[in-house]
Order: C-alpha cells, then structure tokens, then sequence
C-alpha cells in the first residue's frame, strides 16, 4: 500500500508543442512510489472513483482507490482489467492467452478468479494485449506473439477478437487475424468510427464502424508516425471529448496528441519516462491524463534521463477531458 506521491513535474518544462496547443500550466505527478515493471491497460471506473491498471510481467491487477495502491497477484500475465457492467466488483482480465473473470470488491482483499474461454491455442507464446469495449459493451480484445529479452516479436501471429452475447464464451470472433502487437482501440464520439493500432506498423488505422451489428469495415490508415518523423511506436490509446486522439509513444517519451477528423499532429505531450505504455483520462470531472509506462529493460543512464520510469502519472492542467470508459455488457456474466 503506497499513498500519493508528492512529486510533481510542471509541464511547462516538459511539453513541446506543434500548432495551436499549448501544455503550459498542466503538470504531471506520480501516482504512487511503486515501480511498475510493465504498467498497462488503465481504466478509470467512473462509477467508484478507482484508477486500475496491471503490471504484465509481475503477473498483478491494481487498483489506486482513496489514495491507497492496491493489488491481486495472479499466477500468469495479465494484460488487461475491464468492469462489467452492472456488476460491482467483477471484471475481465487477459491472464495468458485465457480470458478470466475477477472479482474483486472495494474495501476487500479477498479476490476469485474464473477461467472462461482460451484463444491462439496453436500459437504457444502468445499472449492477450490490449483491450477495450465499445459503447454496445461488447470486449475487442487482441493478442500479441512472444516478446523475447531483445523484444522482437514475430510477425503476424496476433488476432483482435470480439465477445458478443451469442456464443458468449463457447468462441470469440476473431475480427482481424495476421495482425503483429494487436494493441490501442478507441471509439469516436458518434460510433461511426473505430480507431485501431497494431503497433508495428507505426500507424493508427481507421474502421467504419457499425454500432447496430457491432462491425468494422473499410479499414484505411489515419495518422503515421513517419509524417512527422516520430520515434519509436505506437501502443495504447484513448480519446478524448472533442474527439481527439491521445497515443502512448512507445520508446519516445511521450504522449501524441491528434486530431480525430484531420489526423494533424496537434501536440506531444513530453513524459519524464522513455516507454510510454497507455492513456486514459479519470478524475471526477474526467479531466486528469492517467500514463502507464514500463522499466522492463531500463538502463540505469534511461532511469537518470527518464527519473519517472516505471511509474504511474497524472497529468493535470491540460484543458480537455476524457469520455467515460465502456463497462462490459453483463449478459454473459451473470451467473459468476
């Protein structure tokens, strides 16, 4: 248990801009003293005022609650925690390449985890990714090949699958198979579009989206990162009320900030750790930036020139806000 960390870098030193957008005043803090080896996948549950988040490689599920860090340690990879709707205390996580369900309540230590469902089962290594829901409720989830000590990761053996109510666990749809580091999904404010990364390719792709079917088409490329000569790649993304995307740069130090209509670089968010992992926005008035980064890897000359690796960050002062995050329909869970 870790209490709220007191430092706090201004951003007028951190942030370099492009265009109109300007991060002077904003500043960023680190939520907690803990070190997080692979942070990922934040979600702030606007229902309870909780930020959770898991750390992949020490195989755990946090949540920071009334400034208390808290966590459940399971025994494999975790790589995403979702609420379902409607159902307090429950959730979905990606533990290896099996989807669970945790429940987990407030103001409990106790947790139970159920196994529901496994994919890529003829891809050994394999593991879950990133995930999200859509506003129907329904899980996008994708998985990733083996991430060796070097990080390379072989090519084309992701999928980004989709749970609906019809067969619930007995199969999920794999909606994009081939992809490499299935990663960041995010929906416009109308369900006209879906926004999708697979991380090698360095670009954000763009989907028609269907919300009566729950369908994707028409996939085109929107922003990438070789127009403005960004380093490294993309991971984790959100979106926010205007519309925008906010992306996690990956070996860049940094969060993009791009037009969800135009696709123009409109800022980058200068972050004091060199692998960011992923964005969501959270507070009451859902206008605080929360970044998860990793120090898997980290040099001691990284961890001097990047002194908030590892952590998890609030960004304050930016003058946007987030849209609430989607819970997951209840239908195929209620009997957990």
């Amino acid at each position: 248990m870790s209490l709220l960390k007191c430092n706090v870098v201004l951003l007028s030193l951190m942030a370099v801009t492009s265009g109109a957008i300007n991060y002077n005043g904003a500043s960023i803090r680190e939520v907690a003293d803990d070190v997080m080896v692979h942070g990922e996948g934040p979600f702030w549950d606007s229902e309870n005022n909780v930020l959770y988040f898991v750390d992949i490689s020490q195989h755990r599920v946090y949540r920071f609650y009334e400034n208390r860090l808290e966590h459940v340690q399971l025994d494999s990879e975790v790589s995403f925690v979702i609420p379902v709707r409607g159902q307090q205390g429950l959730f979905v996580i990606g533990l290896g390449t099996t989807l669970s369900s945790l429940r987990w309540n407030l103001n409990e230590s106790t947790n139970k985890v159920v196994k529901l469902t496994t994919v890529d089962n003829n891809k050994p290594g394999n593991r879950w990714n990133d995930a999200k829901a859509d506003s129907n409720g329904y899980l996008w989830a994708g998985t990733m090949g083996f991430e060796d000590a070097a990080g390379n990761i072989p090519p084309g053996r992701g999928t980004l699958y989709k749970l609906n109510d019809t067969s619930c666990f007995k199969s999920l749809e794999p909606v994009l198979p081939g992809v490499s580091v299935s990663n960041g999904l995010a929906w416009n404010g109308d369900n006209t579009r879906m926004y999708y990364i697979d991380s090698p390719t360095k670009q954000i792709a763009v989907f028609n989206y269907n919300p009566v079917t729950a369908s994707i088409s028409n996939r085109k490329p929107f922003y990438d990162f070789k127009t403005d000569n960004i380093p490294g790649v993309p991971d984790g993304m959100t979106i926010d009320a205007n519309g925008d995307l906010w992306i996690a740069n990956y070996d860049g130090g940094q969060v993009l900030h791009v037009s969800g209509t135009s696709a123009k670089l409109l800022g980058k968010l200068k972050i004091p750790a060199e692998k960011v992992s992923s964005v969501t926005f959270g507070g009451p008035q859902l206008d605080k930036l929360y970044v998860t980064t990793l120090s898997r890897g980290v040099t001691q000359e990284k961890f001097n020139e990047y002194p908030m690796t590892g952590k998890v960050l609030e960004v304050t002062g930016l003058g946007v806000k987030g849209i609430k995050n989607n819970r997951i329909r209840e239908k195929c869970f209620r009997q957990l």
